[in-house]
């Protein structure tokens, strides 16, 4: 090197991030992706429908529901019918939104297979007036919110409906939204004689 040639700056070292940042960052950055994961899987079951399987419907006849008359009932009523108890609540939407197909599924199904509407409302007024809005005519009672017989079921999520054969025996619950076709398929699938469609 010559007088004349200018001498080079000296180099900057390159930047670095603590290890500790970068293990701090990657854990919070993994934490957040597991907490967003576990919300959407719960969400999908609850708007979307998931199902779950169950094998009789021992001492499930024995709760009581109560009538829009005041009454009191129980499933036994219905001993020997195939059954489709959908629970409902005028504060779930998506209850709101299933009933009319339900009705409609009903009324072409009616004589083939009962249906019973279980109102888990926190008062009877907003089961009634949530009946008399949708148009449904089929039976529906009122359980409440509490730990009954839709705990008994270990149901997860509203609406849920329980598809019950005419011997007793629970064929499916589900949880979730049902539309008119996914209903009338799982009726035929789980509750009618197979031979005789």
């Amino acid at each position: 090197m010559t007088d004349s040639e200018p001498t080079p700056p000296p180099e900057k070292p390159a930047a670095t991030v603590p290890a500790a940042n970068v293990s701090r960052r990657g854990f919070s950055v993994w934490w957040a992706v597991g907490l967003a994961f576990v919300a959407l899987v719960g969400l999908i079951a609850i708007f979307s429908g998931g199902s779950d399987t169950a094998s009789n419907a021992s001492g499930l006849e024995e709760f009581e529901f109560q009538t829009a008359d005041g009454g009191t009932t129980t499933l036994a009523e219905f001993d020997g019918e195939p059954l489709v108890v959908n629970y409902f609540a005028a504060w779930c939407p998506p209850c709101r939104a299933e009933l009319p197909d339900f009705e409609a599924v009903h009324r072409e199904m009616g004589e083939e297979v009962t249906f019973v509407g279980v109102s888990r409302d926190n008062v009877t007024d907003a089961w009634l007036t949530l009946i008399a809005d949708t148009g449904v005519t089929y039976t529906t009672v009122f359980e409440g919110n509490v730990q009954g017989s839709f705990a008994f079921l270990d149901a997860r999520a509203m609406p849920t409906t329980v598809f019950i054969a005419a011997d007793g025996t629970v064929k499916q619950v589900w949880s979730g939204l049902l539309d008119d076709g996914t209903l009338r398929d799982l009726i035929n699938e789980h509750l009618l004689d197979q031979a005789d469609l």
